[in-house]
């Protein structure tokens, strides 16, 4: 019953903010964006989990001049029981990237233990790996909007003293946005969720076994 009354309080201020004061849920979905990043990184990243905005932000960001080369994390297909069918992000990122702009360079970072990645712990500890071996001193982490602020916790978390600096750009999604998120069943979810996932995160600097999200 205790539930179903927050529920019911959570949904009404919702509800009265839509229509009485709609700013102010922008302003709190402008608390998870971080837009800091500058030209001149050693790569962009895109992490995984939304691979059809994420590839085309960082492609335009690529043109800007923003670095050389794309990266993409390398995280856990799904499955989808059909022998011989190619359905990871990958492969709809080499389609976007030869289709939009075919000489953008596009690389995979290799997990560091064959697992897949299944978190953003999970892909900014393989990125901590690949940059060592190559060297890196800035990159640029390319997420969803809603994503950006715990995206750049985590891998700071990371790769804290290990003198690559990382900053990060929002991709726009398809179905909502910042200023729009409380008219769709997708932006509820994700601007309702995100505050709870931050909290974890706050908690932990490693990958934890039920925490699966991008």
């Amino acid at each position: 019953m205790k539930k179903i009354i927050v529920c019911l309080l959570l949904a009404a201020v919702l509800a009265w903010s839509a229509f009485n004061a709609p700013f102010l849920l922008a302003g709190y979905a402008a608390l998870f964006s971080v837009h800091n990043a500058t030209p001149g990184a050693d790569a962009l990243v895109v992490l995984g989990g939304g691979i059809e905005t994420r590839l085309p932000r960082a492609l335009e960001l690529y043109r800007q001049g923003y670095a050389p080369v794309i990266l993409l994390t390398d995280i856990r297909p799904p499955s989808l029981g059909i022998p011989d069918f190619d359905c990871s992000e990958r492969s709809i990122a080499v389609a976007i990237r030869d289709y939009s702009q075919p000489d953008a360079p596009l690389a995979v970072v290799p997990s560091r233990n064959g697992a897949k990645a299944v978190s953003t712990f999970d892909e900014a500890l393989d990125l901590l790996h690949y940059s060592r071996a190559n060297k890196y001193t800035r990159l640029v982490i390319v997420t969803d909007d809603f994503h950006t602020r715990r995206a750049l916790y985590a891998f700071s978390k990371v790769f804290k003293g290990s003198g690559v600096s990382i900053e990060a750009m929002g991709a726009p999604n398809a179905v909502f946005s910042a200023a729009n998120w409380w008219h769709s069943d997708a932006g509820l979810k994700a601007y309702l969720l995100e505050p709870l996932l931050m909290l974890v995160y706050l908690a932990t600097s490693s990958n934890l076994s039920f925490l699966e999200n991008y």
